[in-house]
Parts: C-alpha cells; structure tokens; sequence
C-alpha cells in the first residue's frame, strides 16, 4: 500500500491551472464555482468499511491510529457509502477539508459534471463540517471580488471551478492567488562570505523547467520569511517563491522564499506558472 494509494493521487488528481482570467473563462463559460484556496496538503480520502486511510501525491500515508491528530477532526461517516475516494486538502492546525469526490462503492464518478459530484459530496458529508465552502459567480467582478474576500479571511486566494466539467478535465479549474508566486527548484547555492562562515547556504539560483524538458535559470533569492529555516532549502529542494515581476531576460525580481514544498517535487515546477510576458508580471 506504501506506493499503490499515493501513485493513483499522482496520477489522478485534478489540477488548477494559473492564466489570466478572461482566457480562462473564454474556455469555461460563466457562472463559475468559487471555492477558497487553501494552504495545505493535497489529499485523497480513500474508505472502505470504517476504515479511513489519507494519501498525499508523494508518499505520505496517514491513518487515524498512526495520525491521530491529523483525523482529529473528522467525525464518524453516518451518510457515506461503504467505499469511496474523496479529494481534499489537510490544513495544519486546521484539519481536513474534501471539495470533490472520484468514487462511491463501484461507481466511477468522475465523469459526472461537478455540480452534480458537488451534490455527491453534500450528502456524503450532511452531518459534517468538512465541505469547502463555495459560491457561485456570475461575472469576472463577482469572481475577483470572492478572491478579495477568501484574502481577508485569510486563505491563499480563490480556485474557480467549471461547474458543468468532469473530473481532471483540462484547464476545467483556475487558481488565482493574493499575489504572483511561483514554484521553483534549487539548481545550486551561492558562496557567500556568511556561508563561509557558518556552512549555512543563505543565496540560492532557482529555475524551472520550460515546454521541452529544458532547466530555466530563473536567478538567485537570497530573502525568506522568518518560518523558513535555510538549513532546510538544499539542491534540488522545491520553494515557493513571490516575486514582483519576471525581466526581459527571464529573471525573477525582487524574489524572496515564503516556504518549503515537501509535497511537490522539481518536475511539477515548470515555466508555464508564469502566465504573462517576461517583464510585463507585476504585482
């Protein structure tokens, strides 16, 4: 089970892609679901009996007797089916929150459109506080104006969702953050006199990977949020990084680290999360 439940993750959650509105919704037509953007771990609720067994798309493995504070949260299932497979995301210090549901029993429902898995899932969790909340937009203003108010509450942003797509459809979920980040690797470390010092990196160069497979150098950050400990960002470590705009010559400015993904790995960091023209992404 070590590989098996965290492989069907990988390979079967959907994603959200990052483009400018008005593209977006010129592929996926309004009204348009809103949903909180979460800072989390992407997981899959997996059921079977009373049984409950949480998978990240890299390898974690949770279970109620190994992690109990994870399910610390989650009540008994009085309205769930035998099986079923759920998509959510586990929040540190908050607990689990589900948005989407694959599979009940023998049923394959992904090919259901999502309002009508979102009713699924309503009655699945009836009972429950561990839904994610969502509203329905009928306009960019509307849409714009959700994600300003998920921010004052204090998540990440919004994900806009095609209420009449299937599950895993492309470019079917946008994910719009409070500002622009982007999702690097460390390609190497910078000798500075302080690491000289201490043995401690504290410049790093980042890069993604462009449409062919290629590595993008992408410069040095050498900032980062008190939360980060630069022991932990080494070759090869996946960061999160917000910038104020990318230069003419494919360079971050005025970079710095807000944290260490240790649920993404460096081939889901990739040049397309830049979603504007060199030069012209600003914050």
């Amino acid at each position: 089970m070590s590989d098996l439940l965290p492989n069907y993750v990988l390979e079967n959650y959907s994603k959200a892609v990052k483009t400018d509105l008005s593209t977006w919704l010129s592929l996926n037509p309004l009204p348009s679901l809103c949903e909180p953007k979460l800072d989390g771990i992407r997981v899959f609720l997996f059921k079977s009996g009373d049984e409950l067994v949480l998978s990240s798309k890299h390898g974690g493995i949770y279970t109620p007797k190994g992690n109990p504070k994870v399910f610390a949260k989650v009540p008994e299932f009085l309205h769930a089916p035998h099986r079923a497979i759920l998509d959510g995301e586990y929040v540190a210090h908050e607990g689990l929150f589900l948005f989407d549901v694959l599979r009940i029993d023998e049923r394959d429902v992904r090919p259901l459109v999502l309002k009508e898995r979102k009713k699924i899932l309503k009655e699945i969790l009836r009972g429950t506080d561990l839904e994610v909340p969502f509203t329905l937009a009928r306009s960019s203003e509307e849409i714009t104006a959700q994600k300003e108010e998920f921010v004052q509450k204090g998540r990440e942003g919004v994900i806009v969702k095609n209420p009449s797509s299937t599950y895993g459809q492309p470019n079917s979920w946008l994910k719009m953050k409070r500002y622009d980040t982007i999702d690097c690797f460390v390609m190497d470390y910078e000798e500075t006199p302080d690491m000289k010092k201490t043995g401690i990196p504290r410049s790093w160069y980042v890069g993604v990977y462009d449409a062919a497979g290629q590595r993008v150098n992408l410069g040095k950050v050498g900032s980062f949020v008190e939360k980060v400990d630069p022991r932990q960002v080494r070759i090869g470590s996946v960061i999160e990084v917000r910038f104020q705009e990318v230069t003419d010559d494919m360079k971050l400015r005025a970079p710095f680290i807000l944290k260490v993904r240790h649920d993404k790995i460096p081939a889901e960091c990739l040049l397309s999360q830049i979603r504007q023209e060199p030069g012209k992404i600003s914050h």
